[in-house]
């Protein structure tokens, strides 16, 4: 029989088996690397969106808060659920304010108003000491004002309106006087923090939390968390009231869970203190 020459020959068995277990290996190597590379990028994207949805809402919660009314942050719902605080528009300085055993008063003369006032500022504040005075609007502390005659300048005193005669509960020591507006919450709900606002004062769910009535506006603000689990609660917020030596405090404390990805925000917010 003839013998074929060597370029013409064809593999063996052996030959054949041992190209395919090799190619089999690297093969497998091959897809492992690539499986890791794009387990990497996912994890590093998830991770890079938690860290993006995170930063967004404390950095919204701290700019709100910083500028809220001196001692009306605190927490409500089960668990520390909501944080809650009155927006300032504007602070001014009085003349002169109707307090017991002076006779009531329907307007308020104060100063450096320069500005108009937002369309959603309804109330004036004074001398607000603890959070329970500022949320009751029968406290002498709270009073929604109808109309503000503003003269646009620091020379001339604009006057503050209200509807009927009034007595604010004490003067303060500054003669500074709040306008504000209703209170404004962030919410932990399910797996997403809500931020509620326009509700008003006493606008209250029986669970404690905002009522997302028809003038109150509901906005989602972040999503993926994870403070409430069968593992055990982390409270969301925390609030600790003003001392002789510090401003109060806020302390925040979100977990953001995605896909196996976990990171904690702890973040503390000091309000001032000055009524």
């Amino acid at each position: 029989m003839r013998q074929l020459p060597k370029y013409q020959q064809g593999f063996t068995l052996v030959e054949l088996v041992t190209v395919i277990v090799i190619l089999g290996v690297l093969a497998s190597s091959i897809t492992s690397f690539l499986r890791f590379g794009t387990k990497s990028y996912t994890d590093a994207a998830d991770r890079e969106a938690l860290i993006s949805t995170a930063r967004f809402v404390v950095e919204r919660l701290n700019r709100e808060v910083r500028h809220a009314l001196p001692n009306s942050i605190r927490t409500i719902g089960s668990n520390n659920q909501c944080l809650e605080f009155v927006p300032i528009d504007k602070s001014a300085i009085y003349l002169d304010i109707p307090v017991a055993p002076e006779p009531a008063s329907n307007s308020v003369d104060v100063v450096m108003l320069e500005d108009p006032l937002q369309a959603t500022t309804q109330y004036v504040a004074v001398y607000a000491l603890n959070s329970d005075d500022i949320y009751n609007t029968a406290s002498g502390v709270i009073e929604a004002f109808s109309s503000v005659d503003n003269s646009g300048n620091k020379q001339t005193p604009s006057k503050i309106n209200f509807a009927n005669n009034i007595l604010f509960n004490a003067e303060s020591p500054t003669s500074r006087l709040y306008f504000i507006d209703s209170p404004i919450s962030y919410c932990v709900e399910s797996n997403a923090i809500f931020r509620y606002q326009g509700y008003g004062f006493g606008g209250y769910l029986s669970s404690g939390l905002p009522n997302a009535n028809a003038s109150a506006t509901r906005v989602l603000m972040a999503e993926h968390i994870a403070n409430y689990s069968s593992s055990g609660n982390i409270l969301p917020f925390q609030t600790f009231p003003a001392t002789l030596q510090r401003n109060g405090l806020a302390m925040t404390r979100l977990k953001f869970v995605r896909n196996l990805e976990e990171v904690v925000f702890n973040n503390e917010i000091q309000v001032p203190n000055v009524p």
